[in-house]
């Protein structure tokens, strides 16, 4: 079940369970503005669910503060050390650093290793970049999760990928795991006791289940089948052994990496003349003629923004009753 809560008061909970533990103001505002974006945006699996693993890492003494630092850099790279701070604020130093030296030097990839816990939603950090003009990607790998195609021992992690594009309008956001469903999805799905769609996760013998717990007993699939794999093997090189973080069996919490890269446009086309051409790509396609059964084409990352929007104006999220009663406990 779930309930509506006015983000005032979400926002007061979680605000005071991460100041019991002596988090600084910067750091408590980089992580609820990310765990509350995604719940605006209807992501309830990138919400407020992730502050509850967060504290976990802060209760056992693994979070070390202030610790982030720049062990190389050029003009247009860096390789951030996360000094085993908060995923979720590391990644957003690293995309700042990106987005800067973008908008000097037209073009930046940074990468950041050595935190601890999740970096969130890759979608969030490509709507930075691109609501800055600039083209945003964005990958990272994560603990072993998945199995390669035609395998049942979880090998690679889910490993998102984000591409963010500016418009003359809202930005185009891709954003998906290589993963047949999120991991965040599934360990949702179990907090809730609800059963998952059988193509999604094998169990520890290597048989299709509809029980979301065996994503850690068994292994998650794919999407896509092979091709999920191929991309999913893709960024565990390129966010691991590329950016000196670790990969596959050996990515254990806080040796995965995270990478981001801002591009401008301006290196190859105006601004004005990329989104003017870009609109016109997708004004063709939002006039194109629907499939039976369709009544809209929708746009990568739209559903998100009418979300955000709607919930934003209304104040008010709708949240799982267990993730608010978990917060509720937290702030105690």
């Amino acid at each position: 079940m779930a309930q509506k809560v006015k983000i005032e008061e979400i926002t007061k909970l979680a605000t005071k369970a991460l100041k019991k533990y002596g988090l600084d103001d910067n750091d408590i505002n980089v992580i609820i503005t990310h765990l509350l974006d995604e719940e605006l945006m209807g992501k309830p699996s990138h919400g407020f669910y992730r502050l509850t693993g967060i504290m976990k890492h802060i209760r056992n003494k693994e979070v070390n503060k202030n610790q982030i630092k720049i062990d190389k850099e050029t003009i247009t790279s860096a390789s951030v050390n996360g000094g085993c701070h908060i995923g979720l604020v590391v990644a957003e130093y690293a995309t700042k650093i990106a987005i800067d030296k973008a908008k000097e030097f037209g073009i930046c990839m940074v990468g950041a290793n050595n935190y601890v816990g999740t970096t969130g939603a890759m979608g969030y950090y490509t709507r930075k970049i691109a609501d800055n003009d600039l083209i945003g990607v964005v990958i990272c790998n994560s603990r072993c999760a998945v199995a390669p195609w035609g395998g049942r021992d979880a090998i690679l992690g889910t490993n998102p990928i984000s591409i963010g594009i500016p418009t003359e309008n809202e930005p185009i956001i891709v954003d998906l795991a290589t993963s047949a469903r999120s991991y965040g999805d599934l360990m949702l799905a179990a907090k809730e006791n609800r059963a998952i769609p059988k193509g999604l996760v094998l169990d520890e013998k290597g048989n299709p289940s509809t029980n979301p717990n065996d994503a850690n007993d068994g292994c998650q699939l794919p999407m896509g089948e092979h091709k999920g794999y191929a991309l999913g093997l893709a960024i565990e090189l390129l966010a691991g052994p590329f950016i000196g973080a670790k990969a596959g069996k050996n990515a254990v919490r806080g040796s995965d990496g995270f990478l981001v890269c801002a591009i401008s446009s301006e290196q190859f086309v105006p601004l004005s003349q990329f989104k003017e051409n870009a609109n016109s790509l997708i004004e063709e396609i939002k006039n194109s003629s629907l499939a039976p059964g369709y009544s809209e084409i929708r746009l990568p990352g739209e559903e998100s923004f009418k979300n955000y929007n709607k919930n934003k104006q209304n104040g008010i999220i709708e949240i799982s009753d267990i993730v608010f009663e978990e917060i509720e406990e937290l702030s105690r």
